[in-house]
């Protein structure tokens, strides 16, 4: 995905007590926190630059945000 810098992306996600997931930065610059079942995180990108991120239960699960 491709933002420009004061851009806000959110996740979502919707599953089961089986199926929990949750979005992290691989910089640490975002976390959403505890995995959850169902919910949103979203995050305002302000500095220019790549943002890999991934689901630390599911590490298939995985992308970038390009912010320019």
């Amino acid at each position: 995905m491709s933002v420009t810098a004061g851009s806000t992306v959110a996740w979502s996600w919707t599953g089961t007590v089986e199926d929990p997931h949750n979005v992290i930065a691989e910089n640490g610059s975002f976390n959403s926190g505890p995995t959850q079942t169902a919910g949103s995180f979203a995050f305002t990108f302000t500095t220019p630059g790549s943002y890999s991120y991934f689901c630390d239960i599911h590490l298939e699960m995985a992308g970038v945000v390009v912010v320019s």
